[in-house]
């Protein structure tokens, strides 16, 4: 078990000088983390006393996928805690700690529409505390905000939507709150968004005369990148300001816009999240990619800049040799 503090670890992946090292020597220290959530997963179930099949419905997940949280497996997104959380039963404190010491993601969030109307439903004595009753006040919140139409702009601080927020007593109250405060959600994450489309435009360039200095379009990038579905996806919904950013879709991303492991890292700020964690092997070994990627391309020779040009395919690359449980998710998005 891995005793190194995050820090220490930094620094030990910084200097490795092969994938072989990174496999043999650095990689198997960080077994804690798998251990720890194989641990808090089946003591969760225990407590609950759900089996497998139960517990996958409440999570509205496969079967076999809680079976692989029970040998260590390690849930890929914000959200997928938030489904393990609501199953488990926790109210509204524990819900947070779950988050921020399993998930290493951000605490609910009073000025996200979807963390408020979860907050809600974590805080009330009336409803069923379930991720089916949260998905459906979603739903129900967000067709009122269609329905009313643009809101004028008001600034408030978060302490005084969070003390608004924690008076409210039903659905209609939240959907009252709701309503005022939604140019607040949106922009929630203008910075988010500005950052992305700024680092969007500089892949754009093109050394080509002929196209003008630029690509002729995201589709041509996209294309030329082979972007997934999911990523194109994602890149819309920032265009239009209503992307709610997921921890793997923003590595994802930063890596098919070939950002270094700093500009990766002001994302996922940006997005209230935790910067890239060195005792999560799958993040270790990207930290490790991109670090040996910027190495090959001091070089100066013509390899060195094509890989910082296709960062993606390099991690990818990395990541199949490395073979690490749990990294398919994001070899998909590569």
């Amino acid at each position: 078990m891995c005793h190194y503090s995050t820090e220490v670890f930094s620094g030990m992946i910084e200097h490795c000088d092969s994938i072989e090292e990174l496999k043999k020597e650095i990689l198997p220290q960080l077994q804690s983390q798998r251990n720890l959530w194989k641990e808090k997963i089946n003591q969760i179930l225990s407590d609950t006393g759900y089996s497998c099949k139960q517990f996958a419905q409440l999570c509205r997940v496969s079967e076999p996928a809680v079976r692989k949280w029970r040998n260590g497996s390690l849930p890929q997104s914000r959200d997928m805690y938030l489904r393990i959380g609501f199953a488990a039963g926790y109210h509204l404190e524990e819900m947070n700690a779950f988050l921020k010491r399993f998930g290493r993601c951000p605490q609910l969030y009073v000025k996200s529409l979807e963390d408020s109307v979860c907050m809600f439903v974590l805080q009330s004595r009336e409803l069923d505390h379930s991720y089916a009753t949260y998905l459906r006040l979603l739903e129900i919140v967000r067709q009122e905000l269609v329905e009313a139409g643009a809101a004028v702009a008001t600034t408030y601080t978060t302490q005084v939507i969070t003390e608004q927020f924690s008076s409210l007593k039903d659905l209609d109250e939240m959907v009252q709150f709701a309503k005022k405060h939604a140019p607040v959600y949106r922009q929630s994450y203008l910075r988010l968004y500005k950052y992305i489309i700024a680092f969007l435009a500089i892949n754009l360039r093109s050394e080509n005369p002929e196209e003008g200095g630029r690509k002729t379009s995201f589709h041509q990038l996209a294309s030329e990148g082979q972007w997934p579905s999911s990523l194109r996806h994602c890149v819309s919904e920032v265009r239009n300001k209503k992307w709610f950013p997921q921890r793997n879709k923003i590595i994802s991303l930063g890596l098919h816009l070939n950002m270094d492991d700093s500009a990766i890292n002001e994302m996922l700020r940006l997005a209230q999240m935790e910067p890239l964690y060195s005792k999560n092997p799958i993040e270790a070994s990207i930290q490790w990619a991109i670090n040996e990627a910027k190495l090959v391309s001091d070089g100066g020779d013509v390899e060195g800049a094509e890989i910082l040009e296709d960062l993606s395919q390099f991690v990818k690359h990395i990541l199949i040799q490395l073979d690490l449980a749990d990294s398919e998710y994001l070899i998909d998005d590569l």
